[in-house]
């Protein structure tokens, strides 16, 4: 089971570090990213890939270190933020285009919506069983 544990943390760790890497750099081209992205759009897809790839590592190393039940509207919720913050970082990096500011729009919308619903479900249940 140690065994299990440890290299689960360090592909966790190896996932935080290369999206985080290439959603924070500059240049998207790095030494994680298997590809060599020449455009724009292969800019932006790229680093929302790298959010959900950092939110994969995130909730994988949450997963190893708590005892506690995470509600699959938190694991979306987490999913949605690392993808909107890349997308916030891709705008700095290369530029608003349509279809990346629709697309970032839109995430925003989807996470607001979720946490409401998240938040009105919580309210709603009946702790007296």
């Amino acid at each position: 089971m140690i065994v299990f544990k440890i290299l689960l943390f360090l592909v966790s760790s190896l996932f935080l570090i290369a999206g985080i890497v290439t959603i924070v750099s500059p240049d998207v081209n790095n030494i994680f990213l298997p590809i060599e992205t020449d455009g724009l759009q292969e800019a932006h897809f790229a680093r929302s890939f790298a959010g959900l790839i950092t939110s994969i590592g995130y909730l994988s190393m949450r997963s190893l270190y708590s005892s506690s039940k995470v509600q699959v509207g938190s694991v979306v919720l987490i999913i949605i933020f690392f993808t909107i913050i890349s997308k916030i970082f891709s705008f700095i990096y290369d530029g608003i285009s349509t279809l990346s500011f629709s697309t970032f729009v839109i995430g925003i919308i989807f996470a607001i919506s979720l946490y409401v619903v998240q938040k009105s479900k919580k309210n709603e249940l009946d702790y007296n069983l």
